[in-house]
């Protein structure tokens, strides 16, 4: 009975271990490095050696310096490296270079921007990025050396494709002024005057948020310009948050400045079911914002029409 109760406070304290190790990191990221070393040995490794003496006792105590090399060649510690440190590591990397993507091509004048490249491209990157991290996860778990050249090829090929395509994508992105509509797509930038925007469609529908048939479902919207020679531009999609009706409502102040007119989609039942689940989890945005965004008033349950 005393070992099963040792076992699951070991467990528990891995489990711990492994949560606020990797939070010491992702937190931690920016922050002076010893104060993320200090977190980690506090949160991560001192819960871990705590359950290692629930496991194995007190022969924890009695490791040895020379031990070291056969510590870090162990699989089990590689892992535990791997998902404490390395994977937070690069998920704030990434972000990092998101944000200055941003901070690069995003201008005060913006009204909207968003960090966007062309569709089957951008699923790409993710694809070959998630291909990348696991087959690098492989060969650090095992080692190079004792790694299949199988694994070693693949890291290696998709590590240069998605570098290649990281570069293609570096300046893509859609932005949103008082001047212009822009689109970046590989490199080639088009600016699009107002004067060239014809009409405009203020899109909604429920989505799934995921892959599978049990992903959960939400209510999103999307603009739609519709330009003189024909061709559309769709921005979005937006969801039931504080700054995606911010950027919704600046956008639809300045179709209305440019005296373009715009059509609104009106909710279905359905869709109102997603939207007042939204209201009421989501306490920093106002109702009033999303009823004005769909000129809708829920005194009378009616829509109404803004002439331009």
């Amino acid at each position: 009975m005393l070992m099963k109760i040792r076992k699951f406070f070991g467990v528990l304290l891995v489990i711990i271990s492994v949560i606020f190790g990797a939070a010491s990191f992702g937190l931690g990221y920016g922050e002076p490095i010893f104060i993320t070393l200090i977190m980690y040995l506090m949160l991560g490794i001192f819960p871990l050696i705590l359950a290692l003496l629930l496991f194995k006792g007190r022969s924890v105590i009695a490791f040895k310096v020379s031990n070291l090399r056969s510590l870090f060649v162990n699989k089990r510690v590689r892992v535990y490296i791997l998902i404490t440190i390395i994977t937070p590591i690069l998920l704030n990397f990434v972000d990092s270079l998101s944000r200055n993507k941003m901070k690069r091509l995003a201008g005060s004048e913006n009204v909207y921007f968003a960090n966007i490249s062309e569709g089957w491209l951008g699923y790409t990157i993710v694809f070959i990025s998630l291909i990348v991290f696991m087959a690098f996860s492989g060969i650090f778990v095992l080692g190079w050396k004792n790694s299949e050249k199988s694994l070693r090829y693949t890291f290696i090929i998709t590590l240069i494709f998605t570098i290649l395509i990281s570069v293609m994508i570096n300046d893509d992105y859609k932005a949103i002024n008082k001047n212009e509509i822009i689109i970046s797509t590989l490199g080639n930038k088009e600016k699009i005057p107002w004067s060239d925007v014809k009409h405009a469609y203020l899109k909604g529908k429920i989505t799934s948020d995921g892959f599978k048939k049990s992903s959960g479902s939400s209510f999103k919207w999307k603009f739609e310009f519709v330009l003189k020679n024909g061709d559309t531009e769709e921005f979005g999609p937006f969801t039931y948050f504080k700054y995606n009706l911010r950027d919704s409502l600046n956008i639809k102040k300045l179709l209305a400045d440019k005296n373009i007119s715009l059509t609104i989609d009106q909710l279905s039942d359905e869709e109102w079911e997603y939207v007042q689940i939204d209201m009421e989890y989501e306490e920093q945005v106002k109702p009033e914002d999303f009823y004005s965004l769909f000129q809708y008033d829920p005194e009378s349950g009616e829509y109404y029409y803004i002439q331009y």
